[in-house]
């Protein structure tokens, strides 16, 4: 324990037990998803592979997806969000990378963050996506570029119907000025952010890789909702 930790002991986000984020009672209930998923229908697909069938000129190519949006893993996410709890995202990374071994990913694979639009970040002072991206990127020792930006400020996408988040991110996202066309065509990247619900803000952002050829963009996230 160092000194952080005792000026300001870690509490269980689920009950508030004392000494971790999610204690071993509260961790004992957390739903993984045992079945990889496609990332268009989300019905059980082979290594988290977009279905045959659900494939798109500018769709995901999969899905990597720990758990349920449930507690005590929604409240995690929630505490990162809005409470600034940076300590947290360790504990999600490391769920996440737990989980890893079910996926038939894309070898030399580039993590992308799903960036905030820059008033967001400046109001929550960072982008827990990004903070997710870099972590395991150091992890696993594999690639990291924040290729993307958001150029229009969306509401959220939470209470919005599966039409009503397609409309609202439509035309979100942008290559970033720095990033060169070049740079995407004919790799392989791994968008990254927290939860996948519909998926909507996720398809969006890799509409843009792909515009820019690349081979194959995958989703990955610790919660699906």
């Amino acid at each position: 324990m160092d000194l952080l930790d005792l000026i300001f002991p870690k509490r269980c986000v689920s009950c508030g037990a004392f000494g971790k984020y999610i204690c071993a009672s509260c961790f004992s209930k957390i739903e993984f998803v045992e079945k990889a998923i496609c990332p268009i229908c989300q019905r059980q697909a082979i290594g988290g592979k977009t279905h045959p069938k659900c494939t798109g000129k500018f769709r995901l190519d999969g899905l990597v997806v720990a758990c349920r949006y449930k507690s005590p893993i929604k409240l995690a996410i929630q505490k990162v969000k809005y409470k600034w709890v940076y300590d947290i995202e360790k504990v999600l990374v490391d769920l996440l990378a737990s989980q890893i071994w079910k996926f038939d990913l894309p070898q030399n694979s580039i993590l992308v963050p799903v960036p905030l639009h820059k008033k967001r970040k400046n109001w929550r002072g960072f982008n827990q996506a990004e903070i997710l991206a870099k972590t395991l990127s150091r992890k696993f020792d594999v690639g990291y570029s924040d290729s993307l930006i958001r150029t229009i400020n969306t509401k959220t996408q939470v209470g919005l119907t599966r039409e009503e988040r397609k409309k609202n991110v439509m035309g979100a996202f942008t290559l970033d000025k720095k990033v060169e066309k070049k740079q995407i065509a004919g790799r392989n990247f791994i968008l990254v952010d927290d939860v996948y619900t519909s998926g909507a803000t996720m398809m969006e952002a890799a509409k843009v890789l792909k515009r820019s050829q690349a081979r194959n963009v995958w989703a990955m996230t610790v919660a699906l909702g």
